[in-house]
C-alpha cells in the first residue's frame, strides 16, 4: 500500500469529491483509508435505560483506495506514486515532479511524569458484628 498514515490525500469522486484531508488510519487488508473530517455519518445509539445513554455519534467512514490520490508535499498536486529501491532502502517518488515523498517526522512529546508522593496506606479495621439468636420455645 503506497498511502500511509499522515499523508495528505485528495478525494477523486463521490460526495466529498475535490476535498483534501489527512489520512488517520489505513486498512491494507480491505484497501481502505480513513480521512480526517471527511465521509462523516451519524450513528444513533439507543440507551438501555440503566447505564448507557441514548446519543448520536458522528463517525468517519473509510474511503476505498481507488477513490483517493496522494497530494505531493513538494509540488502540491495530486499524483500517482512510484517506488524507488536503492541499497535496500525503499522510497516513494512523485510521478509528476520526480522528488522523493518524505514522511512527516513524528513529533515525540516527552511526557513529564509527575512524581506522586506515596502516602502510607491506612489499614482497614475488621468490623465484627455480633449476631444474636433467639430460640423460641414450643
Amino acid at each position: 500500500m503506497k498511502i500511509k498514515k499522515g499523508d495528505t490525500v485528495k478525494i477523486l469522486y463521490g460526495k466529498e469529491a475535490g476535498k483534501q484531508g489527512v489520512v488517520v488510519a489505513v486498512g491494507p487488508k480491505k484497501n481502505v483509508v480513513i480521512v480526517e473530517g471527511l465521509n462523516l455519518y451519524k450513528r444513533h445509539l439507543k440507551g438501555d435505560g440503566r447505564t448507557r445513554t441514548s446519543e448520536v455519534l458522528t463517525i468517519e467512514k473509510p474511503f476505498e483506495l481507488s477513490k483517493i490520490m496522494l497530494v505531493c508535499p513538494s509540488c502540491n498536486k495530486p499524483t500517482r506514486i512510484g517506488i524507488k529501491r536503492e541499497e535496500g532502502k525503499v522510497e516513494r517518488v512523485c510521478k509528476k515532479c520526480g522528488k522523493a515523498i518524505v514522511e512527516k517526522e513524528k513529533k515525540v512529546v516527552a511526557k513529564k511524569k509527575e512524581e506522586k508522593k506515596e502516602e502510607p496506606k491506612k489499614k482497614t479495621e475488621k468490623k465484627v458484628t455480633k449476631t444474636t439468636t433467639k430460640k423460641g420455645k414450643k
